[in-house]
């Protein structure tokens, strides 16, 4: 048990006097760590004795391990000069047999903090090794991401000539050199911004020799800042940035690059999107002149988000706190800067502590140091073969420092009997060390579930997953994978407002607290976005629509003897075929002849007879029914869908054959998944209805 989860012994000791009839049951046998490694890891924590629950209540917890290895030295201990020369060393461990062929994600380095992570990140960088890091930031420095908040900055301030000199310079138009030095030269005798000075060079040719190049890259920039700078006060800032993106062929090259394997930016960019999202959510108008504030604001007081995960599925050495590490497992482990002051971190016992009821048996003021002693038990105990200690005598400014305690404890060895290992001290070796402090941060990602598992678990897909997998494995990779932004769509504005009005509205009405047609009206007009619509005259008759639709739908649902949904909006989450689905019915209903599970359609379809053939023929119904036979044992007596705009419904009786054939379409997505086949399949049709049509180079639309 952890403190930092929350956890205090004194609730342990106390459960088997406040419950009778509890049994204790002892976990010895270890399955993960090598005899050597759990007898360090054990010979540490003894030292939290004897407040251990073994001791107080007399139990033998002497782990015993079932592995057998044939690694030579199974535990490793080696001191270093300064911090980075311990960084360097542990890099080169692992690029040496990365090289001679072992796996870069069976190495994981832990550190006590964040902080700590600098500098074998700088190394693991230097020898080209991938790493995924736990709690990273600096999304906000990364080039393609910096060039985009320019571009904002800039059309909410256009005479800002450092913002626009950042996006002149930057990707896709990429000016500079002499010319753009004369350019700023020019605008400062004047006395003038650098927009001015580009405006003047397409008014005038003649009053500055520039580059043919040049011209062009200035032309096609004033060209989209101009398109921008109209836009700016009608369009959501969200929406203005997706259209620059496809305008500068910026979006296009972003795609491009993540098919040739370089997924970061796109990530990255996906990931500014998310927060720009997020924040427009919270401003009352989330317009280019109210979001450029708001961000500039957050990013002074110190907001700087990670960058987004990465799915290298094992191909990446982890580098993670010790936290993070809590739960998972590598062959090989590298516990770094273990000195004192960082691991023990020291802090401050309570002045004063207060007894409480419930409260721990541990001294409060030696329990701080007792918990490091058992996040650093849970440190080593990850490590499957090979466990590495290492500590610095110095940091990189040069203070000195003293070996954790904790290596005296687990080594059980006095701490003046551990040695430093050789410093590097050639000319190439401070050359790369020179070097490598003169390059930007490593890229670098956090961790996270990647978005394939290993072979014997299960993937977690969703219906709309499998439907795009199916649709085009192209488009998964694109929207699941490598999350590549869209902008929002109009029908999707609208089945959401609509989808959101029917669900409060069904809650209201299982609460035995009806929900009137004004208040109907008020949450469609809450979830109502002005986002992603052909023009100002297409919304206003696409929100006609919607309300009208809402109001023949209140008179359907409060007509006398119209049936009250017994769930609505409940999630699911089962096994089929191997994997996990997960999803949501919008609506079930127990009738006489049994379940009936509807989902709600934002189409508009007017013909009863296309209704049922889509109920018929819809996969997402046969999902929901398998999803429903594996969780209650029974298939429901009908599937439906009902459509919103014309109130009809159309309705199906789940059978096995198509049952089957669902079931095997849930195996096809899975198995192309878990293989990385994401070949596009081009198809008119589909083309002309998905987001990526414009950046994707298969697209027939």
């Amino acid at each position: 048990i952890y403190t930092f989860r929350g956890a205090a012994m004194g609730n342990i000791l106390g459960f088997t006097a406040a419950f009778d009839g509890t049994r204790r049951v002892v976990l010895r046998r270890n399955h993960r760590s090598r005899r050597p490694i759990l007898a360090v890891a054990q010979r540490l924590v003894r030292h939290n004795d004897p407040q251990r629950l073994e001791v107080l209540e007399g139990l033998d917890k002497s782990l015993v391990t079932v592995r057998r290895g044939r690694r030579p030295a199974p535990v490793q201990v080696q001191g270093y000069a300064r911090a980075e020369d311990e960084a360097d060393a542990v890099a080169a461990i692992i690029a040496s047999r990365v090289s001679g062929g072992e796996a870069a994600g069976d190495f994981a380095v832990l550190v006590r903090t964040n902080s700590d992570a600098a500098p074998v990140l700088h190394s693991l960088a230097m020898h080209g090794l991938p790493v995924r890091f736990s709690g990273a930031s600096g999304l906000y420095a990364r080039p393609e991401v910096r060039d985009l908040l320019a571009f904002l900055r800039a059309v909410a301030d256009p005479d800002s000539s450092v913002d626009l000199y950042a996006v002149a310079t930057g990707a896709p138009y990429r000016s500079g050199g002499e010319d753009m030095t004369a350019l700023l030269e020019m605008a400062r005798r004047r006395h003038r911004s650098l927009w001015w000075a580009i405006g003047e060079i397409s008014a005038q040719p003649g009053v500055l020799r520039l580059s043919a190049d040049t011209r062009q890259r200035l032309g096609r920039l004033r060209a989209d800042m101009s398109a921008s700078l109209e836009a700016a006060h009608r369009r959501p800032a969200g929406e203005l940035l997706y259209e620059h993106l496809k305008r500068s062929g910026r979006l296009r090259d972003l795609v491009a690059a993540a098919e040739r394997g370089d997924e970061a930016p796109l990530r990255n960019v996906a990931r500014l999107f998310d927060i720009i999202r997020a924040q427009s959510a919270v401003l009352q108008d989330d317009r280019v002149p109210f979001l450029v504030p708001h961000l500039q604001t957050l990013a002074e007081a110190g907001d700087d988000p990670a960058e987004p995960p990465s799915d290298l599925d094992g191909q990446a050495v982890s580098v993670l706190t010790v936290h993070k590490a809590k739960g998972l497992e590598f062959p090989v482990v590298f516990l770094i800067g273990l000195v004192d002051g960082r691991f023990p971190l020291r802090g401050r016992a309570e002045r004063l502590p207060l007894p409480t009821p419930g409260t721990d048996v541990e001294d409060r003021r030696e329990a701080p140091f007792a918990e490091e002693r058992r996040l650093c038990y849970v440190a080593m105990t990850r490590a499957r073969d090979e466990l590495h200690l290492s500590w610095s005598r110095r940091t990189a400014s040069g203070r000195s420092r003293r070996p954790s305690p904790f290596l005296g404890e687990a080594l059980d060895r006095p701490l003046e009997a551990l040695h430093d290992g050789p410093r590097p001290t050639t000319t190439a070796a401070l050359v790369e060390r020179l070097a490598a402090a003169s390059e930007p941060h490593p890229m670098v990602t956090m961790d996270a579930p990647t978005a394939l598992p290993r072979p014997e678990e299960p993937l977690t897909l969703s219906y709309s997953q499998i439907d795009d997998y199916l649709t085009c494995p192209l488009k998964y990779r694109l929207r699941h994978l490598v999350r590549v932004p869209t902008p929002p769509h109009h029908a999707l504005v609208l089945g959401n407002a609509l989808h959101q009005a029917a669900a409060a509205f069904h809650t209201a009405r299982s609460r035995g607290r009806p929900m009137d047609v004004d208040a109907l009206l008020e949450v469609f007009d809450v979830h109502w976005s002005n986002e992603g619509f052909l023009s100002r005259q297409h919304e206003e008759a696409r929100y006609a629509s919607g309300r009208a639709a809402l109001v023949r739908f209140h008179a359907a649902e409060t007509r006398p003897g119209a049936p009250v949904p017994v769930a609505v909006e409940r999630r699911f989450s089962v096994h089929l075929e191997g994997e996990i689905v997960r999803g949501r019915y919008d609506r079930i209903d127990e009738t006489a002849e049994g379940t009936v599970i509807t989902d709600l359609k934002s189409s508009d379809v007017r013909e009863q007879r296309k209704a049922t053939e889509k109920a018929r023929d819809s996969l997402q119904l046969q999902v929901y029914a398998l999803a429903h036979e594996a969780e209650t044992g029974r298939l429901p007596a009908a599937v439906q869908l009902q459509f919103m705009e014309s109130g009809l419904i159309g309705r199906a009786v789940p059978d096995g054959a198509r049952l089957d054939k669902a079931r095997a379409r849930i195996a096809e997505a899975a198995a192309g998944i878990r293989q990385g086949h994401f070949p596009a399949k081009p198809d008119y049709l589909a083309c002309s209805y998905c987001p990526y049509r414009d950046v994707c180079p298969a697209s027939t639309a």
